[in-house]
């Protein structure tokens, strides 16, 4: 495999840039696209904001990353009426001065429009509420999974949407031949940024033989959990440590990957330790690289083996795992 230059660019206009998505929900996938957003920005000298959920908390983890320019964070804008509620009559709502203060804004998450996340066409409209009525001053750009709706309502949400999206960055071929064919034309592929967040290709295995696993179970993963059974009951006969990494560390069953730590040791009635990246990442990808497998449905867990060249066995459970290990699969065979 060729090394990708880090050198490439994301080609944002403006010089004060927004970015806006799920951050600081403790998911790891989400801190490590956003970090190399981040790093890609500052390198063209924008001045970098970054609206989040939890202010504090994202602040604590970016501090590990010495490398990083000062950044200005502001707290999400509400998308539900409670939330609405504590926004606009708290001192928060000050902040709205600076969301409309930006040149530019990148909206992101994973699969960012697909009709397997409900809703997920109207939801992105609402992070645009901040911007009107001066929308069409302000340069909007999409990054990743983008799928083309059925239902009419959200194909009328969808193309609303698009009407008012400068370009589109897109972390699979597929999301950008479906735009192309569909009406959009100003949609690139450009691969997940995680892949530039960290050294990867400098850190080496510093165990030749530790027979330690490494496994992840999740919300969407429920279906397969029979599988990693039998795959964990394998691993432990054949003399395997296995480890769990909860690769998101919500506040409820869909983003609290250790419910599930807890669910598969009553099942197998052992204990696992646990591999946490939060506190100090460069420990956790030195963890990643000594592994011999890794057994995961989440997304990020599965492309940071891969980035490091460990045995990876994925459980597809959503249409971006799918894509996204096509894409892997290509960029290592060249």
């Amino acid at each position: 495999m060729e090394r990708m230059e880090l050198e490439k660019t994301l080609p944002i206009e403006g010089n004060k840039v927004l970015i806006m998505g799920n951050w600081s929900y403790k998911n790891m996938g989400d801190e490590l696209i956003l970090l190399w957003t981040i790093r890609l920005l500052q390198k063209q000298w924008k001045e970098v904001v970054v609206s989040a959920y939890d202010v504090k908390r994202l602040k604590s983890f970016f501090s590990q990353f010495t490398d990083l320019k000062p950044i200005t964070y502001l707290h999400e804008f509400p998308k539900w009426i409670r939330s609405f509620f504590r926004y606009f009559f708290t001192k928060i709502r000050r902040e709205l001065k600076v969301y409309r203060s930006v040149d530019s804004v990148i909206i992101w998450w994973g699969e960012i429009l697909t009709e397997e996340s409900p809703n997920s066409y109207r939801y992105w409209l609402v992070w645009l509420l901040p911007f009107f009525p001066k929308l069409d001053k302000i340069n909007v750009y999409l990054m990743w999974g983008i799928q083309i709706p059925e239902k009419k309502f959200n194909i009328w949400l969808f193309d609303y949407l698009l009407s008012k999206v400068k370009a589109i960055y897109a972390r699979d071929n597929e999301s950008v031949e479906a735009l192309t064919e569909y009406w959009y034309k100003n949609a690139q592929f450009f691969l997940d940024t995680s892949w530039f967040a960290y050294s990867w290709w400098r850190i080496k295995r510093e165990i030749e033989h530790s027979k330690v696993a490494l496994i992840n179970l999740n919300k969407n993963w429920e279906k397969f959990f029979d599988d990693l059974v039998l795959q964990c009951e394998s691993l432990l006969s054949n003399g395997y440590t296995i480890k769990y990494v909860p690769v998101s560390k919500g506040n409820n069953r869909v983003y609290n990957d250790l419910y599930y730590k807890e669910v598969l040791e009553k099942r197998l009635m052992t204990k696992f330790e646990v591999l946490d990246w939060e506190e100090s990442f460069s420990s956790f990808v030195q963890e990643v690289k000594n592994a011999d497998i890794v057994v995961t449905a989440r997304l990020h867990l599965f492309l940071v083996a891969s980035f490091l060249w460990v045995e990876t066995k994925v459980y597809p459970y959503q249409m971006k795992i799918l894509k996204m290990k096509k894409i892997i699969q290509e960029f290592f065979e060249e």
